[in-house]
This record gives structure tokens, sequence and C-alpha cells, in this order.
């Protein structure tokens, strides 16, 4: 009994914790935020309308508005059972996929204007031909920045084809 209380008061925070973020990073309303906060939790097998309602504790009219939202922009889709007439929510796996396409495209640019600095840094330092020991440490950083990035983006690239595998199975 103890450990269900715990774990619904850890869910409940986790819920708060993950709406903050997609609110601030996705520019989501707070209560979309909370719903795909939820169903990010609730994982493949979803939720229904009615246990979202329950857990979040809204109105009727104010999630499914924001469940209409959350399907318009992709964030979340729904599938049902047969004899059973309800729709069951859970997040797009398709939307993953594509805000790791975002993150990976977003590290490339990073790094794509990483080695323009390098490159510009080498030149201008072998053109002054003084290449200090301080020198050697700033383009040092610079390489090891530029080798940080290329190690994010096969991270998050073996991520993306991880997720892509695991749901072709399914």
């Amino acid at each position: 009994m103890i450990e269900d209380v715990e774990l619904m008061k850890l869910k409940k925070e986790l819920i708060e914790e993950m709406g903050v973020y997609f609110e601030c990073q996705d520019m989501l309303s707070p209560l979309s935020s909370r719903i795909f906060g939820y169903l990010a939790l609730a994982g493949d097998k979803g939720a229904t309308f009615d246990e979202i309602l329950e857990e979040l504790q809204v109105s009727k009219s104010s999630l499914s508005t924001n469940l209409q939202l959350l399907q318009s922009m992709g964030r979340i889709g729904y599938y049902t059972k047969p004899g059973d007439r309800r729709r069951y929510f859970k997040a797009s796996v398709d939307n993953m996929i594509n805000r790791l396409d975002d993150k990976i495209n977003s590290w490339k640019k990073e790094r794509e204007l990483h080695v323009k600095v390098l490159n510009y840094r080498e030149k201008t330092l072998s053109a002054d031909d003084k290449l200090t020991m301080k020198n050697r440490k700033d383009l040092s950083f610079n390489k090891h920045y530029i080798e940080f990035v290329d190690a994010m983006i096969e991270n998050l690239c073996k991520l993306k084809n991880n997720l892509i595998t695991v749901n072709q199975v399914q």
C-alpha cells in the first residue's frame, strides 16, 4: 500500500516536471504539456479519455480540446480495441523520431560552426607564426568539442534507429 502511494506521488511529480519541460521547450499549453507527459509515462498501452481525466483532474471540454490539439500537432495518436468503443491515446512514435531528427540537425549545425571557427583560428594563428602553448590549448578545446558533438550525433542516430527498429517489431 505504501509503495502504491509512493508510486502515485512519483508519477504526479514526473507529470508535473515533464509538463513544465514541454511547456518551455515546445511552447505547449500547461494542460497539453501535462497530457503529453502522462501519455509518455503510460507508454504503448496508452490511456483512455476517462483515465486521463481522472489523473489530471480537469474539465472534459479542456481535456477534449487539448487532446485534439496534440493530435493535430502529431504529438499523440490513438488506437482502438476490438469490441471496445474507447480510444486509447498514446505518444506518437513519429513525433519522437521527428524530435530526434531536430536534435540531430541542431547538433550538425553547431558542428559546422565549430569547424569553421577552428579553421579560422588555425589560419589566424599560423599566419601570426606564434603558436604558443595557450593557442594550442585553445585549439585543443575546439577539436575536443567537435569530437564531443560527433559523439552526440552518433548516439542520437543510434537512439533513433533503435526506436525505429523496436517499433517495426511491434
